[in-house]
C-alpha cells in the first residue's frame, strides 16, 4: 500500500497509530507515492518536540504564544536577539521548559533560524512566530502529526505546513509555510528574509499540509507603525538584492513592496519594466531557491499591465500562467482585458448612434426612434447611465424604446430599494 492509498482511505485504517491522518490535508507527490511502512509503531515513543521562537522586545505576544504550545511541545528555545523590555522575564517564568540563546541580530533571520536548528538534535523542531498563536481548537495535534510522520515517513527529509492565518486581513491564508522540520535535518534557511529551508543544491524539501492552524496577529497596522516592519523589509530585501544580483526573487519582493505606491500608468508601466528586465535564469540548473517566485511575478506583471493597459503585455503572461498550471489567475486577468476591449467597442458605437441622431435629418420616424433606443442600449451596457433615461424619453416619443424601456424596469427591480410590503 502507498502513502496516498492510506490517505484517501483514512476511515478504513483506524487504530492509535494512524489516528492523526485527518491532520493532513495533503502531501507532495514524492511523498505519497511511498509505501507505507511495514510494522506497528503504535507503542514507539512519541518524539520530543522543540519550539523555535526568534524574540527581540516580544513582550506583548511571547507569553499568549507559548501559554497555546504547552500541549505540543517539550521545551521552547529562544533565540533572543537582545530584548530590552521583559521579554526574557516572562520566558524564565513560563511553566513551559525553556532555553535562551543570545544572537545578536545581523539583518538575516535565516542565519538565526540556522543556529537555532544547532541547538537541538533530537525530535522535531517548529519554527513559531512570536506574534504567532496555536489556535486553540488545535492544541496536541503538532505532537500528533510528528507522531504520525515518524510511523508514515519515517526516512523523509521533509517540511511540514500548518495553515497560517493572518488575523488582519481576510485574505491572509498561507498554506506552505514550513514550519515543522526534524531536528536532524540537512535541510538549512536561505534568505536574510522570506527565509525557508532548502537543500544542499537550493531546493525546496518535499512538504506535508496539515490542517493545523497558527494565528497570525503580528500585522496590525499599530503593530507594523511600532515596529517598523516595513522599513525593516525593505532594508533586508535591498541587502539581498544586493548580495544576489543574479537572483530574480528580490527584484520580485521589490516590486510588490512598492506596488501600493505605483498606482498611476505610468509609475505601473516603469516599475512593470524593472520587473519584466529582471535577470532570468535561462540556462542554468534549476533552483527553487532563485526560481519559486517566477509565477508570482507573472500575476505581478499582469497586475501592473491592467494598470497602464497593457493588454498586449497580459496576453503574454497570461498565456505563461495557463501553461504553469494557474488557470484562474490567467481566466481573471483575460477577462478583464476583454472586458475592457469590449466596453471600449460599445462605448464607441453609443456615440456613432448618438452622432447619427444629431447629424441626421430623416423623415422616416421610426428609423429616428431606433436610433434613439439604440443609444440608450449602448449607454445601459456602458455604464452611462445618465444618457439612457433621456434617451428612452425621445425613443418612445417616436413610437420606439419598448425593449429599452422593458430593459430599465428590469434593471430598477434588480438594484433599486425593495418595497418591504411586496
Amino acid at each position: 500500500m502507498l502513502i496516498h492509498d492510506l490517505l484517501d482511505r483514512p476511515d478504513t485504517h483506524p487504530g492509535p497509530a494512524l489516528e492523526g491522518l485527518a491532520l493532513i490535508s495533503g502531501m507532495s507527490p514524492q511523498l505519497a507515492h511511498l509505501p507505507v511502512p511495514a510494522g506497528d509503531r503504535r507503542h514507539r515513543t512519541a518524539p520530543r518536540v522543540t519550539a523555535v521562537v526568534l524574540t527581540q522586545d516580544e513582550e506583548d505576544t511571547i507569553g499568549r504564544c507559548l501559554d497555546a504550545l504547552t500541549q505540543d511541545v517539550d521545551e521552547a528555545l529562544i533565540v533572543d536577539s537582545g530584548s530590552s523590555d521583559r521579554t526574557l522575564d516572562i520566558v524564565a517564568a513560563h511553566p513551559l521548559p525553556t532555553r535562551v540563546v543570545h544572537a545578536p541580530w545581523q539583518e538575516d533571520f535565516a542565519h538565526q533560524r540556522n543556529l537555532a536548528l544547532d541547538h537541538v538534535h533530537d525530535g522535531w523542531v517548529l519554527m513559531i512566530d512570536a506574534d504567532e498563536v496555536l489556535a486553540p481548537a488545535d492544541a496536541g495535534t503538532v505532537r500528533r502529526a510528528a507522531v504520525l510522520l515518524d510511523h508514515i515517513l519515517p526516512h523523509a527529509d521533509l517540511a511540514a505546513c500548518p495553515l497560517v492565518l493572518d488575523d488582519h486581513d481576510p485574505a491572509g491564508r498561507y498554506p506552505d509555510l514550513p514550519r515543522l522540520v526534524r531536528a536532524r535535518t540537512a535541510l538549512r534557511y536561505r534568505g536574510r528574509i522570506h527565509e525557508r529551508p532548502y537543500d544542499s543544491d537550493g531546493n525546496a524539501p518535499p512538504t506535508v499540509h496539515l490542517t493545523t492552524v497558527l494565528r497570525h496577529h503580528g500585522y496590525h497596522p499599530t503593530v507594523i507603525t511600532a515596529k517598523a516592519k516595513l522599513d525593516r523589509h525593505a532594508r533586508l530585501t535591498a541587502l539581498c538584492r544586493a548580495e544576489e544580483p543574479d537572483n530574480p526573487k528580490w527584484v520580485f519582493y521589490q516590486a510588490r513592496a512598492e506596488l501600493p505606491q505605483h498606482t498611476g500608468p505610468e509609475a505601473a508601466r516603469s516599475l512593470f519594466g524593472r520587473l519584466a528586465a529582471a535577470p532570468a535564469r535561462d540556462g542554468l540548473p534549476p533552483c527553487d531557491y532563485t526560481d519559486e517566485r517566477r509565477q508570482d511575478t507573472w500575476v505581478l506583471l499582469c497586475e501592473l499591465a491592467l494598470r497602464f493597459g497593457g493588454s498586449d503585455e497580459i496576453d503574454t503572461y497570461t498565456a505563461l500562467l495557463e501553461r504553469a498550471g494557474r488557470g484562474a489567475e490567467a481566466t481573471y486577468f483575460r477577462t478583464v482585458v476583454t472586458t475592457s476591449r469590449s466596453l471600449r467597442v460599445l462605448a464607441g458605437l453609443a456615440d456613432t448612434a448618438a452622432d447619427a441622431v444629431r447629424e441626421t435629418a430623416c423623415a422616416d420616424i421610426r428609423v429616428m426612434g431606433r436610433l434613439h433606443e439604440l443609444h440608450g442600449l449602448l449607454s445601459l451596457a456602458t455604464g452611462r447611465y445618465e444618457h439612457a433615461a433621456p434617451a428612452l424619453g425621445a425613443a418612445l416619443a417616436l413610437g420606439a424604446g419598448t425593449f429599452l424601456s422593458a430593459e430599465l424596469e428590469r434593471l430598477r427591480e434588480e438594484i433599486g430599494p425593495k418595497d418591504p410590503a411586496r
